[in-house]
């Protein structure tokens, strides 16, 4: 048979930021073909190896994607059954090379560890996207933060934004992860299992103080349906979502946007590249450096000649 792609193995957290895994479900209801077994197996393996439950979760959908697209199990899946169904991917659902990659570590981890035969080959990925991220300026900042009157909606909205957290991390924040004396909120297990501290602003701080006074927080920040579980990820998207309908912004963003905004602002300010690495918890410098090409401090500040006219 002949062998297909793929230069590495899968990692730990690997292409995991929330807009990565804006998953796209097929129209059409194919039966499913990757068996309980099968999905039971990957993930033990996946939870043997300390893998975020993020991490689980996409790797059994594009398991499970793969074989329902194809209608065909595991064992019968072959090199070219998974470049075909990349190119699907690709074609008919226009998936980013993040994704992509993502749905290689996905099914190159499943034949790999849980079936046992690595029929996934080798060669080179897809090239990565350069995009840049969008950001917002102070005045939208106002706005959206002036537009969502529920304190508690405003506050989650206050916290990404003035601390540059990633929503997972924010929706799971504990009354314990707040240190109002020193201004720091401590982030347990983040991206890549990783703990951090990072800022809380004076006027978060002062709004927590009357959070509390509002609400009886005893455990999560930001409780749930029920109470004894935090707030879920799309409750969070969506209540940005609806701040940005009300603030009349037009820009096609989401509330990762706020902490890039975060990063943006600081580098703006003239906080050193370093610690807002940091902050935001990247383990390489190049991560965060892409926030230099959006930065005002520099290239956008040019006067266009037009103006001397």
């Amino acid at each position: 048979m002949k062998s297909i792609l793929f230069s590495q193995t899968p990692a730990k957290g690997d292409l995991l930021d929330e807009e990565a895994l804006e998953f796209h479900h097929f129209e059409d209801r194919l039966p499913e073909m990757f068996s309980y077994y099968w999905e039971n197996r990957l993930i033990d393996e996946v939870r043997a190896r300390k893998y975020s439950l993020k991490t689980q979760k996409a790797y059994v959908f594009f398991n499970r994607l793969l074989c329902r697209r194809l209608q065909k199990k595991p064992e019968k899946i072959t090199p070219e059954d998974v470049t075909k169904f990349l190119a699907i991917m690709e074609k008919e659902r226009d998936y980013s090379a993040a994704s992509l990659n993502l749905t290689i570590n996905a099914i190159k981890f499943f034949f790999r560890y849980v079936y046992k035969n690595n029929i996934i080959r080798e060669s080179k990925r897809p090239q990565q996207d350069r995009r840049l991220p969008v950001v917002l300026s102070a005045k939208e900042i106002i706005r959206i933060l002036n537009s969502e009157i529920n304190p508690k909606h405003r506050l989650l909205l206050m916290l990404v934004y003035s601390s540059g957290l990633r929503v997972s991390e924010v929706v799971s924040l504990k009354k314990e992860h707040i240190d109002l004396e020193r201004q720091a909120i401590y982030i347990k297990l983040g991206k890549g299992r990783k703990d951090r501290y990072t800022m809380l602003s004076e006027k978060a701080a002062q709004y927590i103080k009357d959070y509390y006074k509002y609400l009886e927080i005893k455990n999560w920040i930001f409780p749930g349906q029920p109470a004894s579980k935090h707030l879920t990820v799309r409750s969070a998207q969506k209540i940005f979502d609806k701040a940005i309908r009300h603030s009349g912004i037009q820009k096609k963003i989401t509330i990762h946007s706020l902490r890039h905004t975060f990063a943006t602002h600081l580098l703006e300010n003239g906080t050193d590249i370093r610690y807002i690495q940091s902050l935001l918890g990247h383990s390489s410098i190049r991560t965060t450096e892409r926030y230099t090409h959006v930065a005002r401090h520099n290239v956008l500040r040019i006067k266009s000649p037009l103006d001397n006219l």
